[in-house]
């Protein structure tokens, strides 16, 4: 007898969640919240963070603003300067970056490759820096080969 109860149960069971199959529209929305949830964790978004965390006491790190400290270069500025690429970008930030001293500042290197990928987002084609401020000293940016690295091994 309660074999026979249970057939009548699972069967209904059964009618009930193949009404609550996933309709295309549902995959749909469901595929979008994965891809909401992935690029919230890009690169580019895990550099804005560290950016915003870490960086912004001195440096501008959005688009049209203005560092709180002067000699700060802005992250638009930097991104910006003749020259830069991805590769003298994150060779810079690697391994000359605590200059001037007073920074006091390394970037961790498992946060250099997304500071990177966000710095990359402030490229601008009609980018014109602010009047009588330039993002470097001559030869000290990341666009110098190297050049940065000697300065600020001098400086030591």
């Amino acid at each position: 007898m309660l074999a026979c109860m249970k057939t009548p149960a699972l069967l209904a069971l059964a009618v009930l969640l193949s009404a609550c199959e996933m309709t295309p529209t549902d995959r749909g929305l469901a595929a979008s919240a994965t891809a909401a949830a992935a690029a919230s964790d890009s690169p580019e978004l895990r550099g804005q963070s560290f950016a915003q965390n870490r960086c912004a006491d001195c440096h501008a790190v959005e688009r049209l603003h203005t560092s709180p400290v002067p000699n700060a270069p802005s992250f638009e500025a930097v991104a910006n300067a003749p020259g830069v690429t991805r590769e003298s970008l994150s060779q810079w930030l690697r391994t000359s970056h605590d200059y001037p001293r007073e920074m006091y500042f390394e970037i961790p290197e498992e946060r250099i490759d997304d500071l990177v990928a966000y710095m990359l987002t402030l490229r601008s084609e009609d980018y014109e820096p602010a009047i009588g401020l330039a993002p470097f000293p001559a030869d000290s940016g990341p666009a110098a080969s190297g050049s940065l690295s000697r300065t600020a091994a001098a400086a030591r």
